[in-house]
């Protein structure tokens, strides 16, 4: 008796089953029966409210030069139509395939900042939609969106680039479709756990609901902003290190001595071109922006360092490489000149060792004695003075500069042929002015662009 009972309970449910899918047919062919797509929802009523979410699956290639990026999406919107508001029992929803969806009214939503975004078809179109029985549409769609993204390099590569998206309506204004984000503000934009990038750090989303005004009307937009931070050690590892190695090497030139000019020559052309070279390559995926960003600062700095140590040994040659024509040993100092000096009431020759770095005269002989009467001399102190003033910075500078070759002859022949030229005190200086500025530079840099910045 109970056996019969169960197969006649199946059999009474099996043979109901078509009647309720039979029924649905037949109810949303009803639906469609004098349906009007090109007619939006409650028109001539209050604005339609179109409610609206996103969840970005991934984010693709971030563009300096094209001032782009892209990412793959599940963009989702949901809207009331009334006029698809059925009644079958036990369904509430009903889940339907792109085919219905191209005989209902759906919203013109696009991208206003997009530039190749898309709809996956593969296998099949990649889009569903579902209604509720009083009227709820939700359809959602797996698109690919390339957007454009205005970045600001001034402190590449230490920047946080923000990209932006926009959406609203192509041709309804706010009397017909207001946009709003489904659950709020900043938190209607999802970003899967797994997402990952090679350069950057996604450090948030926020979202927000504008309404712009322009001459066709007054349009709902949505927008979203992704925060980026760039990662900086790709260009330590192949930029600044090896440009501040190279500006170090430059430096090995002050220990190089002053008559070895091929050899300072060649190494400080090789490292202004290496250097040179670096930056071409670091320049080619950047945008041609009429500003400077922080690696040009850098390059820029590397380089002005590079051709310092170039015009100081121009400076060396020309100030201290005193030898005769014909040449001489090394030496670390220069004979400038003996003259003899006589007095009134003795005739005794004295001579002086004259240092043509500083200007200093050095007694040779027994002169301590004669130095106070020397010196309160006129004619004395006037020739003194005129040495010194030939000797001060500006003239020597400007004697440099207008190349002037009387100036280089009358070193010529101060120099002294058995000791020769040695290490210049201008090097010496600068085995510790260059170092130390440049470690002060690099301090300053790095504390400039990544804590006040």
């Amino acid at each position: 008796m109970r056996l019969l009972l169960i197969f006649n309970f199946l059999r009474y449910t099996w043979s109901q089953f078509p009647t309720y899918a039979e029924n649905t047919t037949d109810v949303l062919d009803k639906l469609l029966t004098g349906y009007r797509k090109e007619i939006r929802p409650g028109f001539g009523g209050p604005p339609l409210v179109v409610e609206t979410d996103i969840l970005i699956r991934s984010i693709g290639q971030i563009s300096e030069s094209n001032m782009d990026y892209s990412f793959q999406c599940y963009f989702r919107q949901r809207w009331t139509d009334e006029r698809l508001q059925f009644d079958i029992r036990n369904i509430t929803e009903v889940t339907l395939n792109n085919l219905f969806l191209e005989n209902i009214w759906k919203p013109n939503t696009y991208f206003l900042n997009g530039q190749k975004s898309h709809q996956h078809n593969i296998p099949r179109p990649n889009l569903f939609v579902r209604i509720r029985n009083d009227g709820r549409v939700y359809l959602s769609r797996r698109l690919t969106v390339k957007a454009a993204c205005p970045m600001k390099l001034n402190l590449y590569p230490m920047d946080r680039p923000i990209c932006s998206l926009e959406l609203g309506s192509y041709g309804y204004t706010t009397d017909d479709i207001v946009y709003l984000w489904k659950y709020g503000n900043n938190i209607s934009v999802e970003v899967n756990k797994d997402v990952r990038l090679a350069q950057f750090d996604l450090i948030s989303v926020t979202s927000s609901n504008h309404s712009d005004k322009t001459v066709f009307g007054t349009f709902s937009v949505l927008k979203v902003f992704i925060y980026f931070e760039r990662h900086i050690g790709f260009f330590v590892l192949q930029t600044y290190l090896p440009c501040s190695m190279i500006t170090c090497l430059s430096w090995v030139s002050f220990w190089i001595n002053r008559d070895a000019a091929p050899a300072r020559v060649l190494l400080g052309v090789t490292t202004i071109l290496a250097t040179a070279g670096i930056g071409m390559t670091v320049r080619e995926g950047l945008p041609r922006v009429s500003y400077a960003t922080a690696l040009d600062t850098y390059l820029n700095a590397c380089v002005i360092y590079e051709m310092a140590a170039m015009i100081e040994y121009a400076a060396v040659n020309y100030f201290t490489k005193v030898l005769p024509v014909d040449g001489g040993a090394e030496s670390d100092e220069d004979e400038e000149e003996i003259a003899p000096l006589t007095t009134p009431d003795q005739s005794v020759r004295v001579y002086l060792y004259q240092d043509t770095l500083n200007g200093e005269s050095v007694p040779l002989s027994n002169v301590q004695s004669m130095s106070d009467t020397l010196g309160g001399t006129t004619a004395h102190r006037k020739s003194r003075n005129r040495r010194k003033e030939q000797r001060s910075f500006r003239h020597l500078f400007l004697k440099c500069l207008t190349g002037n070759p009387k100036f280089r002859s009358k070193l010529r022949e101060r120099g002294n042929a058995e000791t020769g030229n040695g290490v210049s005190s201008i090097d010496v200086w600068c085995r510790y002015l260059f170092p130390g500025t440049f470690l002060v530079f690099n301090i300053s840099y790095w504390i400039c662009y990544l804590v006040i910045l």
